[in-house]
């Protein structure tokens, strides 16, 4: 054992205990305390050095933290392996390591993307500063689990303008978009009973409820939506206003239908309206929830589609009867429900910026839809058809019985495209077609988009002759 009380100095400022590491863990690195040697007590060690036990104590406790010691019970302290790293030779050159590519994400033309390039940006940065200014805490704190108050006012506001709904405040839960929304609002209601669900339709939805074996009730969308079964599932999810993802719109017969039923039937309705504002002919159809008189509809609308993606924010309005038993369960803010941007969106409509976005987005992703639906109707009537409703932010093209649309789509994928397989909307993957975005193209690329893609089409048409 070497000396340890050379290396201490009652002069150095530095702690004692400090001085004592550093002389143990120099001494074990450079061999001078061989691996495995056992070292005398804390006790013992503080007598010959002149110390507190304590001294010893903390040294040891701080050498067996770094791994230069290890204490065995019963046994005492022992000195580690510590093998000397080899010497690496430095180079006088500096050459950055080189960085992995980036993993290429298809988006060309991608079903249902709002364009980026179209937010505000520089008017919701204003709001943004002005409400850090003025009210911080608000994009920091709620006072309501269901969400900013201004908010959910402005919400009530712009749904009884835009969408025929009359509802207030309390009704209203802010949540990180439409599909917790809809999640939200099936756990709710569904008490363990069938549920009814579009087909095609959501497949996120389609995921969420096979998770959870709950006996589903397919409806099937026609030229006019489906019609209202005699019996209702206990939950039916529903896109009225323009359905996932064929497009069309729900006749105000066959929604009353619905109503009458979930009433009669003691039945809920949930209306997912996850792009309705999106109507190029026209003005916005009234929403479902707008007629009923029954409370019996459940609504779900978003920011995603109309505003921003990365603001995660959409609202789940509840009848009135359903208020209470969401408070009993919805104690604390949604996790995913993000607040900095909650206060300056309810702004930002209050001002009127809100709907002149809308309106922006409305008119250029129009041109986008016509320039698209002209492109499309120059391919051969053989590989498929399509329907126009002048809505929506992607056209569902029909491709013909023999073409596989997951081919289509992987052999696209690798030019940048990201239209998406209709199968994959189709519990049993009998529809086959593309849903083909347009949104976040401009005018004048769409028509060669749309031929480049079209023959990928054809290579796949002429193999299946």
């Amino acid at each position: 054992m070497i000396d340890l009380s050379a290396l201490l100095s009652f002069d150095d400022p530095a702690p004692r205990y400090a001085q004592l590491a550093q002389a143990l863990r120099g001494a074990i690195a450079e061999g001078q305390i061989a691996q495995g040697t056992r070292l005398p007590s804390s006790r013992a060690l503080a007598l010959d050095l002149g110390v507190s036990r304590s001294t010893v104590v903390l040294a040891f406790d701080q050498l067996t933290a770094e791994g230069y010691l290890t204490a065995r019970r019963g046994s005492g302290v022992f000195a580690t392996d510590i093998t000397p790293l080899a010497d690496v030779p430095v180079s006088t050159t500096s050459t950055p390591s080189p960085r992995p590519a980036p993993s290429a994400r298809p988006e060309v033309l991608r079903p249902g993307d709002p364009d980026p390039t179209l937010f505000p940006t520089r008017a919701w940065a204003r709001t943004l500063a002005r409400v850090a200014r003025s009210t911080p805490e608000a994009l920091c704190l709620l006072s309501d689990p269901f969400g900013d108050d201004m908010l959910r006012q402005e919400i009530a506001t712009y749904l009884r303008r835009w969408r025929g709904i009359t509802c207030f405040a309390d009704q209203i839960l802010v949540t990180s978009g439409a599909r917790e929304a809809l999640e939200l609002a099936i756990d709710l209601t569904i008490d363990r009973q069938d549920i009814g669900l579009e087909s095609p339709g959501f497949a996120p939805l389609h995921r969420f409820v096979a998770a959870r074996n709950w006996p589903v009730r397919w409806l099937t969308p026609g030229a006019q939506g489906p019609e209202a079964p005699d019996k209702l599932a206990k939950v039916t999810v529903l896109t009225p206003s323009h359905q996932f993802p064929l497009g069309g719109t729900l006749p105000i017969a066959q929604r009353r239908a619905f109503l009458s039923a979930a009433k009669a039937q003691d039945a809920w309705i949930i209306e997912d309206d996850f792009d309705s504002e999106f109507r190029y002919a026209g003005q916005p159809v009234p929403a479902m929830a707008g007629l009923d008189q029954l409370g019996r509809c459940l609504y779900v609308g978003t920011f995603s589609k109309t505003f921003s993606h990365s603001i995660r924010l959409g609202y789940l309005v509840l009848p009135t009867t359903l208020v209470p038993k969401m408070r009993q369960r919805f104690i604390h803010p949604s996790a995913g429900a993000g607040i900095t941007a909650q206060r300056p969106l309810a702004i930002f409509m209050a001002e009127g910026l809100y709907d002149r976005h809308i309106r922006r987005a409305r008119r250029r992703y129009g041109e986008r839809y016509e320039a698209a639906v002209a492109a499309l109707q120059r391919w051969p009537q053989d590989w498929g058809t399509f329907q126009t409703h002048r809505a929506g932010m992607q056209i569902a093209f029909h491709l013909s019985a023999d073409l596989d649309d997951h081919a289509i789509c992987a052999a696209a994928a690798t030019e940048g495209f990201a239209v998406q397989p209709l199968s994959a909307c189709d519990p049993n993957g009998s529809q086959r077609g593309l849903l083909i975005g347009f949104c976040r193209s401009e005018v004048a690329d769409i028509p060669d988009l749309i031929a480049r893609l079209g023959r990928h089409v054809s290579v796949a048409h002429k193999a299946a002759i």
